[in-house]
């Protein structure tokens, strides 16, 4: 889509469309208001453009489709009343609907004397009075603010183009009710509205006219494209769609929080995007906006002073890569076979041919000797058993036809999707266990597409989005802005949720400036809150039906934590025997039966030390056994099993499955069963962990099942098998997202249910980053900022060499100012640190104050894999430690 532009834009005039949730109460009202007056205030005229009020086109379709008398008043009085009930809550006299609502009512006694389908010319009628009812009402509002703006019926300024009705029914339908509007510059149109007698127009989205005078739809969706027409005509300065999101994401923001807000698409990017299912524009509006250079914005009503959001133009792009995943749902696939089409001219144009007599329009088309697959899309055309029912008949003549209904179809919108193949390899295992029943790569070279059955399409979506986005960054162009969860709920906002409590810290700003500015302080330094590890302790101390907990301390070993854990009753999960060293150092009481030894490749002579130290030893590898067989015959040991299935929020704490290092596989217990026997060893328990963040409640439950069921194999308690250790990895509230987030009370009820069934049992978990990530925070202080074209830098004395966790696996931090000077413009950043390596960022594009030097940063979430995985990397020094009690 290319548009030479030869008549570019005025600086007179802007066009603002609002949709139905834009327009659906008193505020949003209100923002419209002091959206009129902003425009004029910059010495242009505003012309607003208004869709239906929300749910009320879907009520006028219903009426129009139903010939039930009954039905036909409920939905005239429910239209009627929601109305009313609107104009009162804007404290308007409900006498400025009479004449509209009297014409509704005709319109409906005019359909419920028919006993057969509304024509479309009626329907359309029907369908129009959406948009005349709230204009009306809108235009009453804003005359007491504005006193010359003038409501204009839009069939006075909306054209269609398209040609007369043939005989079929099915064009019938497309000419009334999807006619295609003319927006060709309009200098008379122009004149009249810069008169000088109007500051401001009002008018209706959806609705046109003929050559005739005859009402006509464009479309669901037509409203979109009624301004972008509009804007068009008069060659607007600019369009501004205001909805209920701030832009286009890099996903449904609604379905996946992490998506991404895409800050600058070009006209052809976005044309894309909206043509593969992002519901924020329609795809019929680009073009007339293109076609004249007009710069396109979309904005949120919910917050009209966002500075942030979607920005189309004319913009070049240079990177390929992919910008955003999009979903169409409604979606037919027609697989069409025979084996007569091998080599046989013409047979494409005999089936395209029968879609075009039932004017149906396919999305993708995938082509192979005996076969040609097409997808066509139900919601965006009439596609139902009338049609359907002679289609399958025609088509079956020519070809075997198999038709999948209820299917989405899953698209990847980029730039210069064929030269990015190899890039997208990794994201291809997740369609390995889903039934794919159409692939498409567009030959704009801007699209690959996958067709699955709806029930795996939310899960698709998710999953691509996490291997393709999860870190997106874009330093030429800046298109990835923040992400949707950023926007709504900010660092430190009270939506965070109850159960997590990441900001502790704001209770301790003057102790924290202290620490941070004392002589005898160096930074960036660690800062540990004891008491809410012991709040996150009690949590799980509260569980009834586990045995016993071990901390792993290799998420952090400062001798404060552990002698808290010890007073608290909590045992020790160690890996190395430097581990346990550190333990009998700091202990005050060290006991070896409240310690487990997991070590993984560890040398021999680690094990032997823990047997004559009496503690518990697990084992993971069945070569061990069989390579010393004297160090552990007669021996208490658990055998930490593989049960094949991975969970956690990155591949490198994924423990499970042939890839990971850890675990002995099942289909080896029967070998692990006859070393045991054969050295006389005490099998005393078993043990799985299937990973770290892990928020799915049942997980844990599953594991004890799976490890139970072994264990009866093997003669289970009467055997002495008495310990399940169902591992760790609970997940912690990193983003605010709690949908993420291990719910311990779900914990104790699936416990609870493996208790109830094997009371034998004791169960043991592994807490290690719960218990002590959200106590731990970095104070880091600012050092220098850096601006690259519309990049910003933020450089801190922190950085990979004091947390890893970013640079290893992607780990999200929240970074906020200790004590912020003003609540003013916020910019999106990256947290770098001073480290020589690309990957020393702390922090991708994150919405925070302008900072200067000296200011104080705040890394969120420190306390567990910090401060124990850093290093003296370039030779800057291991960071500080200090405590709050």
């Amino acid at each position: 889509m290319k548009h030479p532009v030869t008549h570019p834009p005025y600086d007179d005039i802007v066009v603002l469309k609002f949709g139905g949730t834009s327009v659906s109460s008193l505020k949003c009202w209100q923002v419209i208001a002091d959206q009129l007056i902003r425009v004029q205030e910059s010495g242009r005229l505003p012309v607003v453009v208004c869709s239906a009020l929300g749910g009320v086109s879907d009520a006028l379709w219903e009426l129009a489709d139903t010939h039930e008398p009954r039905r036909l008043r409920e939905l005239l009085k429910h239209i009627r009343s929601k109305h009313l009930e609107f104009v009162s809550s804007l404290s308007l006299d409900p006498s400025i609907l009479t004449a509209t609502l009297s014409r509704l009512e005709s319109l409906a006694n005019e359909r419920k004397s028919l006993h057969k389908r509304a024509s479309p010319s009626l329907k359309a009628c029907l369908l129009a009075q959406g948009e005349y009812l709230l204009t009306t009402i809108g235009y009453e509002f804003l005359k007491h603010s504005q006193p010359t703006i003038s409501l204009v019926d839009a069939k006075l300024w909306m054209k269609t183009s398209t040609p007369l009705p043939d005989t079929t029914s099915y064009a019938d339908e497309q000419y009334f009710l999807a006619a295609t509007c003319d927006y060709q510059p309009a200098p008379q149109l122009r004149s009249a509205c810069l008169d000088g007698r109007h500051h401001a127009y009002i008018t209706q989205g959806f609705v046109g006219s003929d050559k005739r005078g005859t009402t006509v739809l464009f479309g669901r969706g037509g409203s979109d494209t009624s301004a972008a027409c509009l804007a068009a005509g008069f060659r607007a300065s600019s369009l501004e769609i205001w909805t209920d999101v701030p832009g286009i994401f890099t996903a449904n923001p609604k379905e996946i929080p992490d998506s991404r807000l895409l800050q600058r698409l070009s006209y052809e990017e976005v044309q894309e995007l909206a043509s593969s299912g992002a519901k924020v524009l329609h795809p019929r509006c680009i073009e007339p906006v293109a076609s004249y250079g007009i710069p396109l914005s979309i904005r949120w009503t919910e917050q009209p002073d966002l500075t942030i959001s979607t920005q189309i133009g004319p913009f070049k792009q240079s990177e390929f890569r992919i910008k955003a995943i999009t979903s169409k749902t409604g979606i037919y696939v027609f697989s069409m076979e025979s084996i007569q089409m091998w080599q046989q001219t013409g047979f494409l144009a005999q089936v395209f041919a029968l879609f075009k007599q039932f004017h149906l329009s396919c999305d993708t088309v995938s082509t192979s000797e005996t076969n040609i697959t097409v997808t066509v899309n139900s919601e965006t055309q009439t596609l139902n058993e009338e049609i359907l029912t002679p289609l399958r008949k025609q088509l079956g003549r020519i070809c075997r036809l198999t038709i999948y209904e209820d299917c989405v179809t899953i698209s990847l919108v980029g730039q210069g999707i064929r030269s990015i193949l190899h890039r997208l390899a990794p994201m291809m295992k997740v369609f390995e266990d889903r039934r794919v029943f159409a692939v498409s790569q567009a030959a704009n070279n801007l699209n690959l597409s996958f067709t699955v059955s709806r029930s795996d399409s939310s899960a698709t979506v998710k999953e691509l989005h996490d291997c393709l986005f999860s870190e997106a960054t874009d330093p030429h162009l800046h298109t990835f802005g923040a992400t949707w969860k950023q926007i709504t709920h900010p660092p430190g906002s009270s939506t965070a949720p109850a159960k997590n409590d990441l900001f502790w810290w704001k209770n301790y700003v003057s102790q924290l400036q202290k620490i941070a500015r004392s002589t005898e302080s160096s930074l960036p330094a660690y800062v540990y809150h004891l008491p809410t590890i012991e709040t996150q302790c009690r949590k799980l101390l509260d569980i009834k039906a586990i045995h016993q907990i071990h901390y792993a301390i290799k998420a952090n070993h400062h001798p404060a934590i552990i002698q808290l854990l010890e007073s608290l009753g909590i045992g020790f999960d160690c890996v190395s025997y430097g581990e346990i060293d550190h333990l009998k150092q700091h202990l005050r009481d060290f006991h070896p039966k409240k310690i487990l030894f997991t070590p993984n490749f560890a040398p021999v002579s680690e094990y032997e030390q823990a047997f004559k130290d009496q503690i518990l030893v697990t084992v993971d590898n069945l070569d061990l056994i069989r390579n010393h067989p004297k160090v552990f015959a007669h021996q208490k040991l658990i055998l930490r099993m593989d049960l094949g299935t991975r969970q956690g929020h990155h591949e490198y704490v994924r423990t499970a499955g042939e890839q990971s290092k850890f675990g002995i596989p099942v289909d080896f217990w029967q070998d692990a069963r006859d070393l045991i026997k054969r050295h006389n060893i005490h099998l005393v328990g078993l043990h799985a962990h299937q990973g770290s963040g892990i928020g799915t409640p049942d997980t844990w439950k599953k594991v004890a099942t799976a490890l139970i069921e072994l264990a009866e194999t093997a003669g289970g308690n009467d055997a002495g098998i008495c310990m399940i250790d169902v591992g760790g990895g609970f997940g912690v509230a990193d983003k605010c997202d709690e949908s993420s987030v291990f719910c311990p009370e779900e914990l104790a009820t699936s416990l609870a249910e493996v208790k109830r069934s094997y009371p034998g049992y004791q169960i043991l978990i592994e807490p290690g980053r719960f218990l002590v990530a959200e106590a731990g925070i970095i104070l880091t202080e600012v050092h220098q900022t850096k601006t690259k074209n519309h990049r910003h830098y933020i450089g801190v004395d922190a950085g990979m060499h004091t947390l890893i966790r970013p640079a290893l696996y992607g780990a999200y931090h929240h970074i906020c100012h200790l004590n912020p000077k003003t609540s003013g413009d916020k910019i999106i950043a990256d947290i770098v640190g001073p480290i020589c390596e690309s990957g020393d960022v702390l922090g991708r594009e994150r919405i925070i104050s302008p900072t200067s030097p000296k200011d104080l940063l705040v890394v969120c979430g420190a306390g567990a894999y910090g401060r124990v995985m850093s290093s003296n990397y370039n030779l800057r020094g291991f960071p500080a430690e200090h405590v709050l009690s």
